[in-house]
């Protein structure tokens, strides 16, 4: 068994619960407002979309998007241990499994797929097969969205090395190159602000406005057009032809 498989097993035991405590109606309440904020854009107007979210953890976001109306969501992740407080919840739709092997046995064409916090776990090469394997899954007009941490921001260590199964962290280039290497008509890249949920939150969104100006600008000065995205995550929506 390899070290990742090991802390698989354990994931919300080790990783999770000492952090953010186990998933929860209420954590999950919360986590809506965020996830309406930074993906609630992108979703199809048809409530009846195919929608599958990979790496889903507890289910939080099928779980956002069931209470949105949206009546075809489902959602696989690895952990055993994420997948039974899924299940705990009444999302029955959430299954334990590997997202590749899932990927390449399902014929289901999605018109939308998650992969939040997804490619940090990969290697460079399992990258490139879960961009390809997603683009065939995928319906003609149909998305891809990704979070995944940012190595254009000065802080983007936090996210790249605050887990020990992450390997890798991306720029708006060459999470671009890769999308159009494995088909992707477009592949936009967007900043992850604070979301304002109350007044704290609205002074911190305020005053990090003005940091990520300064930031850009010194990115800038360094090299002539890159720093469009510095915020610690990015997201990603992939769009098949």
């Amino acid at each position: 068994m390899t070290y990742k498989e090991n802390l698989y097993k354990s994931y919300v035991t080790t990783h999770i619960r000492h952090r953010k405590g186990a998933g929860n109606a209420a954590e999950f309440h919360r986590r809506a407002r965020a996830y309406q904020h930074v993906f609630g854009g992108f979703l199809p107007s048809n409530k009846d979309a195919k929608v599958l979210d990979l790496g889903c953890g507890p289910g939080s976001i099928v779980w956002w998007l069931q209470n949105r109306g949206y009546t075809n969501v489902s959602g696989i992740d690895i952990s055993h241990e994420q997948v039974e407080i899924a299940h705990g919840l009444g999302l029955n739709t959430v299954i334990q499994g590997d997202i590749f092997d899932y990927l390449k046995r399902d014929d289901t064409q999605y018109d939308l797929l998650f992969g939040r916090d997804v490619l940090e776990h990969l290697d460079k090469e399992s990258v490139y097969r879960f961009l390809n394997l997603t683009h065939n899954r995928l319906a003609s007009g149909g998305s891809l969205i990704l979070q995944i941490p940012n190595a254009e921001s000065p802080f983007f260590g936090r996210i790249r090395y605050g887990d020990f199964t992450h390997g890798l962290a991306f720029t708006p280039s060459c999470i671009k190159q890769l999308g159009y290497a494995t088909g992707f008509k477009t592949v936009r890249a967007f900043p992850v602000r604070p979301v304002v949920t109350g007044i704290r939150s609205a002074i911190r969104r305020f005053f990090w406005l003005f940091v990520e100006a300064a930031i850009k600008w010194v990115v800038r000065l360094e090299s002539p057009g890159a720093g469009t995205v510095v915020t610690t995550n990015m997201l990603v929506i992939a769009t098949k032809s």
